[in-house]
């Protein structure tokens, strides 16, 4: 633990938790599925309160967790247009309402509760700490946030930095371990499909995308957590190994110059014009001979 109670930990040790997670939840499960019931991994393994609620007005907010009995929060009443304020319990785990909508990917709302899983995995005692010490922050969050505030410049790191980092990662790494996914890769044959496309001068691009996509419906998450869970896990892409296509708009604008030729190459230059210009003042005689008869 850090002094402010965040644990210290990296991407080894997510890893390493991901993976007892998941053994643990199936042994508890009786089964080794890659798209794992979330609900039942949040409400029956670990034992919290999940339901769904209003938590804005815009949809912004995705989800969100409390640590201490009689943690208040603002919940949006849609019918009155107004916010009201709700006690919760410990360990409970509140979704937008939103996410309920049948035309929202599932993608999105197994990411959401992971995350708020992985707060509850990680970072309890953080919460209850802040909570002990009257600081006000008993509540932890699932933002939904603008692109324009993901590029943003490079800022020191505060403590909901490493707090959202840590969720996130390992909210991945639970929804993709690092063993079920090389298990997949294999038994399937998509990893070495990509090589053999690739190898076969495919577009290593399109190859990449389309096994991204059937990890993404394996696993039950989005192409880009798949993406960026293939990168954590160091997965090694292939050069694109189709020849370069002369571009026609350098060809034009930059001519390629002139190869300056040898003695011999004008000699035969000048032999082979000598050759044309006979030849034609040949069929122009003929030609002309032609005509007079």
């Amino acid at each position: 633990m850090s002094t402010s109670a965040i644990p210290s930990i990296g991407k080894p040790e997510l890893e390493y938790l991901a993976e007892e997670q998941m053994k643990a939840f199936a042994r508890f499960d009786g089964k080794d599925d890659l798209d794992f019931k979330v609900w039942k991994f949040a409400a029956f393994f670990l034992r919290k309160k999940v339901s769904f609620e209003w938590l804005s007005n815009d949809g912004c907010i995705l989800g969100l967790s409390s640590f201490v009995d009689g943690t208040p929060i603002p919940v949006y009443d849609p019918e009155e247009h107004t916010v009201k304020w709700k006690d919760l319990e410990a360990d409970t785990i509140l979704l937008s309402k939103d996410l309920e909508n049948p035309f929202v990917c599932l993608s999105k709302p197994r990411f959401t509760l992971m995350h708020e899983c992985a707060h509850h995995l990680l970072h309890t005692g953080y919460y209850r700490h802040k909570a002990a010490a009257g600081s006000g922050k008993q509540v932890a969050y699932s933002i939904q946030k603008d692109k324009e505030e993901f590029s943003m410049g490079k800022q020191p790191w505060t403590d909901d930095d490493r707090l959202e980092w840590q969720a996130n990662y390992f909210a991945s790494a639970l929804l993709m371990p690092e063993s079920r996914v090389d298990r997949v890769m294999k038994e399937s044959g998509w990893q070495d499909e990509y090589f053999k496309y690739v190898m076969a001068s495919y577009s290593e691009r399109s190859v990449f995308h389309e096994l991204i996509g059937k990890l993404a419906w394996a696993f039950g998450v989005s192409p880009r957590m798949v993406e960026i869970r293939l990168d954590a896990l160091k997965f090694e892409r292939l050069p694109d190994l189709r020849p370069d296509k002369p571009d026609p708009w350098v060809d034009l604008f930059n001519p390629p110059k002139k190869k300056r030729m040898t003695k011999e190459e004008r000699e035969w230059e000048r032999v082979e014009l000598s050759w044309e210009r006979a030849r034609e003042r040949d069929m122009e005689r003929e030609a002309r001979r032609r005509y007079v008869r």
